[in-house]
């Protein structure tokens, strides 16, 4: 399950870079919010993690984590308490039809992600991995239901787990 992956795999590469440690001089990827979450999608279907040759394969992973805009579920501001949502699924912060961020239920009201300073009312980490409850998402005026508030203003979708592993499988296979 994508929810023990994430908990159990939140360091990621050496100092906020990822390389591939079965090569000669592999490239230094940085380990930013989009490759992090198509990180752990990768280790939790394939049981491995990839390859830098899967890597390039994957392409550049914010078009990839865009890919599951058009299969999530937009989210709105609930009418009261926090947002809950399905543990395992992928919570896409997307601007302009642009994911700007992307990151991890790893409960119904948890998100784990990279780089997730600025995203929340409080803390997270710049280059780093953070968690956070959904009770710290800045929704927009109370006009914009469906818009959260954070380094602007944007629409959430969560995309199901099942979903965001087909998407990635589909990339890697191509």
């Amino acid at each position: 399950m994508l929810t023990q992956t994430v908990t159990m795999n939140n360091a990621i590469g050496n100092g906020g870079r990822w390389a591939d440690p079965t090569i000669q001089n592999p490239a230094n990827i940085a380990t930013a919010c989009h490759f992090a979450t198509v990180y752990w999608l990768f280790l939790d279907e394939f049981s491995r993690v990839h390859s830098q040759d899967e890597v390039v394969t994957v392409g550049n992973a914010q078009l990839a984590v865009g890919k599951m805009i058009a299969y999530g579920a937009r989210k709105m501001r609930p009418a009261q308490g926090a947002l809950a949502l399905t543990a395992g699924s992928v919570l896409i912060f997307v601007h302009n039809n642009t994911a700007e961020h992307s990151c991890v239920a790893i409960g119904p009201q948890t998100l784990g992600g990279y780089n997730q300073m600025g995203w929340y009312s409080a803390g997270g980490a710049n280059h780093g991995y953070s968690t956070h409850p959904t009770s710290q998402l800045i929704w927009a005026s109370p006009t914009q239901v469906r818009r959260v508030q954070a380094q602007g203003t944007f629409d959430l979708y969560e995309v199901p787990e099942s979903t965001a592993k087909a998407v990635i499988r589909g990339l890697v296979q191509r």
